[in-house]
């Protein structure tokens, strides 16, 4: 899309990455926060009522709380090139950041401002890439049930359009405690049994069994919407809480205790589109990138 930038640090040995969303303009934009239990930087910006009107970057990265240090990296990336909100002494660039906790996953190493500072440098607008990379580097799903073994995941990537030009492209890192389900509902990746099988995770649930003892912090989902349509702060809020709707089709179960889901929702263009189809056009691309994250999933063979 034109004005997005992209540019990912990945880092295997430690399990765990980050990426980052870079905007030739400022951009508008507002969040949803789904889960109980988000690690977060710089997001009330984004509220209606707040007088800092844009953002300048995003980054999700994984690291838990850690990992928002390295939104550091993006802040001197841009101070350098000059962009941010004109203060006296120069510029602020505004720079909102959420992560997942993949700590447990192999080294529990977040990542670093060095890191996020390299991935602007290697940012472009032809980057499509998905799968274990970026901030899904570290992620996995389907961590409720006893003696089942989790999978990986990733950040997942879809693009949809329609003939007018309107466009929305979503990127999901799904770090997700449940399951992950397809258009007929079927389980595609998550918690297996020794024997192969999917556990199910709902239906483990629904059969009255206790819960795991699951670290309230350890999951979370990501979400970031970006369309070159106009829309105003309040606008993109009700994008974000239609956009809900394709997380709860592709995850189950999902929002819960021991997930910090949340939902970026950003205008970078000019062209003109109704709330109502962009929303529908965002749930959507997130159920599809959701899919996408896992279609490299297998077996986790680190003790999570």
């Amino acid at each position: 899309m034109q004005g997005l930038r992209i540019g990912h640090f990945t880092n295997k040995a430690h399990g765990t990455g980050l990426s980052v969303f870079l905007f030739d303009k400022p951009a508008v934009g507002a969040y949803l926060i789904c889960g109980s239990a988000p690690a977060s930087h710089e997001l009330a910006p984004l509220d209606s009522d707040m007088s800092v009107p844009v953002l300048h970057a995003l980054m999700l990265s994984g690291g838990s709380a850690y990992g928002l240090f390295a939104a550091k990296g993006i802040m001197q990336y841009l101070t350098e090139k000059k962009i941010g909100v004109p203060v006296p002494h120069g510029v602020v660039p505004i720079v909102p950041a959420v992560c997942i906790y993949d700590l447990a996953y192999k080294e529990p190493e977040p990542p670093r401002a060095e890191d996020a500072y390299a991935a602007c440098t290697l940012a472009s607008q032809d980057n499509t890439a998905s799968g274990c990379i970026g901030a899904g580097t570290g992620a996995t799903v389907g961590k409720i049930i006893p003696n089942a073994t989790p999978m990986t995941s990733g950040i997942g990537r879809a693009e949809l359009s329609l003939p007018n030009g309107v466009k929305v492209i979503a990127y999901v890192v799904v770090n997700a405690v449940g399951d992950v389900r397809d258009e007929q509902n079927n389980i595609i990746a998550g918690a297996k049994l020794a024997n192969g099988q999917y556990a199910n995770c709902v239906q483990f649930l629904l059969s009255g069994q206790g819960e795991k003892l699951l670290f309230s912090h350890s999951n979370t989902t990501l979400a970031a919407i970006f369309t070159n349509a106009k829309f105003t702060k309040s606008e993109l809020k009700r994008i974000c809480r239609m956009a809900v709707a394709g997380l709860g089709r592709a995850i189950a179960p999902i929002f819960t205790c021991y997930d910090g889901d949340t939902i970026f929702s950003i205008s970078i263009g000019e062209e003109k589109a109704a709330v109502m189809t962009v929303g529908t056009m965002a749930a959507e691309a997130i159920r599809l990138a959701v899919i996408d994250a896992v279609k490299e999933a297998e077996l986790v063979k680190e003790n999570i």
